[in-house]
């Protein structure tokens, strides 16, 4: 480690630098699960006054929302999940199948010290990803289903 302290430098910052743009990743999927609701609330604001009229509580409009949200974040993340680990489990037949498919070679031996592409799953960040993740989609639910639940059936069936 200390003939290549430069190498194990730079991966470390490679490891951060992939951090933050994962980080980033999961904030656009959060953006988006906000956008969502927040059309699903303005398109169901009949729908939802109703609810309201006929008995619902704040509370159980926010449920429903919030349970929405986190169903979508759910499917993404474990979608994300299964993908991300097969291709990372299997990158090595992988990568040869795609270099034969293409005829050319990803990693030249002459040129890199790599005869094939690294691959190695640290599954507590796994983990530590996966809790973040589905954390930020649950805190994208919170103002759309808020929104959905302050809603006033009277205010909004008046014009209905």
């Amino acid at each position: 480690m200390e003939m290549n302290k430069n190498l194990f430098s730079a991966l470390t910052l490679q490891k951060r630098v992939m951090a933050i743009i994962l980080s980033l990743i999961v904030l656009v999927a959060a953006f988006n699960i906000i956008t969502t609701l927040i059309m699903v609330v303005m398109e169901k604001n009949k729908d939802i006054a109703i609810l309201k009229s006929m008995g619902a509580t704040s509370k159980g409009i926010m449920k429903i929302f919030i349970f929405q949200g986190m169903t979508i974040g759910l499917i993404g993340t474990s979608l994300g999940c299964a993908v991300g680990l097969t291709i990372a489990l299997n990158l090595a037949k992988i990568s040869s199948f795609l270099e034969e498919l293409w005829g050319i070679k990803f990693l030249p031996e002459d040129v890199y010290y790599l005869a094939e592409l690294p691959s190695r799953v640290d599954y507590g960040d796994v983990c530590l990803i996966t809790i973040g993740t589905l954390l930020i989609s649950f805190l994208s639910t919170l103002y759309p289903s808020w929104r959905a639940s302050k809603l006033d059936p009277a205010e909004t069936l008046r014009y209905e």
